[in-house]
């Protein structure tokens, strides 16, 4: 059986200018699926999610491109305005007319691009989970709100990254698979090519090389070359407060299960989520609200994986029944944990803005 990929239009090609670096394989770092949450592995199809929906820095950016559209259509009009309310008979100096016209200028780019940065992260839809096929050698998912299909033995992987200023200046790493040019001249760098991103969010490309060689390793080894999986159940209220909302930044997905299994249910609480929380609380109130109205990217139904016929040979742990209800338990304590933070933080907020603005 194969698939035919053309009758879906692509959508546009990853730029692979600017911040972006190919990875040199071979890579040295030992196979781990990271924070990436699996909820399939077997001889037919690996499913990996490794963009989770509740990122509190995009609810922190979504917060500032709000209050920009809120102020600076206010603030260019009444900058407009004085440049050109001289005094009677009097025409506004030159050099002052250009700087104020640059500076408005600049406020309507700064309006669009926060209009399109939103239209990005709550009016596009959300990417699929990456499904790599093993049985038919092709890389499945979406890239700009559309599905795209790729072929394995085409691809190779690279490196986006970007600098987290609220954060010392650190690189934040997302690995992507792009197709080859195979035309290009030797030693010159490719500048775009049809991709989709695999995973996001890592401090260190380490973690993106450890994920590439999982990945790498289930499309082309035997399966004793992987280490156990833990599967996570797909949808629901657990998946939302254990692998997509805010929970998942603060914790390492290898081994949550374990760690839930050994404090029945009760999750760590770590204090710098909860102080963002709390001060962060208008972020994390968009967040809770984009995951709630954003739709995820539809694959069509004849690109997804068909049911296995045989054993499983890969070490996995599905999700047990037990298990079931510790994931209901931790999300619970989750879910009330953040009612608490938030509120308070929601108080916070309203008492500043009172303060400031009606004092």
């Amino acid at each position: 059986m194969s698939l035919d990929i053309t009758k879906v239009k692509r959508p546009a090609p990853l730029k692979l200018t600017g911040f972006c670096d190919e990875v040199e394989l071979p890579v040295k770092e030992p196979p781990n699926s990271g924070h990436g949450v699996i909820t399939r592995l077997d001889n037919e199809a690996l499913v990996l999610d490794g963009q989770p929906q509740g990122s509190f820095i995009i609810g922190i950016g979504l917060v500032f491109q709000l209050v920009a559209i809120a102020f600076l259509p206010y603030m260019t009009i009444s900058f407009v305005k004085r440049i050109f309310s001289g005094g009677e008979g009097e025409s506004p100096d030159r050099m002052l007319l250009f700087i104020g016209l640059f500076l408005a200028l600049s406020l309507i780019g700064w309006l669009i691009f926060s209009l399109y940065i939103i239209y990005l992260t709550v009016l596009l839809p959300s990417p699929s989970p990456v499904i790599f096929n093993r049985r038919l050698n092709l890389v499945i998912g979406s890239h700009k709100g559309k599905p795209i299909a790729l072929e394995w033995k085409k691809l190779k992987p690279v490196l986006l990254y970007s600098v987290n200023l609220s954060a010392g200046a650190q690189r934040q790493y997302n690995l992507a698979l792009v197709e080859r040019d195979d035309i290009l001249p030797k030693g010159q760098k490719q500048k775009k090519g049809h991709g989709l991103l695999v995973s996001t969010g890592h401090y260190g490309w380490a973690n993106c090389h450890a994920m590439w060689e999982f990945i790498r390793r289930y499309m082309e080894e035997e399966p004793e070359s992987l280490p156990e999986v833990e599967l996570s159940p797909a949808g629901g209220f657990e998946a939302r407060m254990l692998d997509e909302g805010p929970y998942w930044e603060f914790h390492e997905r290898k081994g949550l299960m374990q760690d839930l299994r050994y404090r029945n249910g009760l999750p760590h609480f770590n204090h710098g989520a909860s102080t963002l929380m709390v001060f962060g609380a208008p972020g994390f109130l968009l967040n809770i609200f984009r995951m709630l109205i954003r739709r995820r990217v539809k694959l069509p139904a004849e690109w997804l994986p068909t049911t296995a016929s045989e054993p499983n040979p890969y070490h996995v742990r599905p999700a047990l029944p037990e298990d079931m209800a510790i994931r209901t338990k931790a999300a619970r304590y989750i879910a009330l944990w953040m009612t608490v933070c938030l509120g308070v933080g929601t108080l916070f907020w309203v008492w500043l803005v009172r303060l400031i603005a009606f004092r």
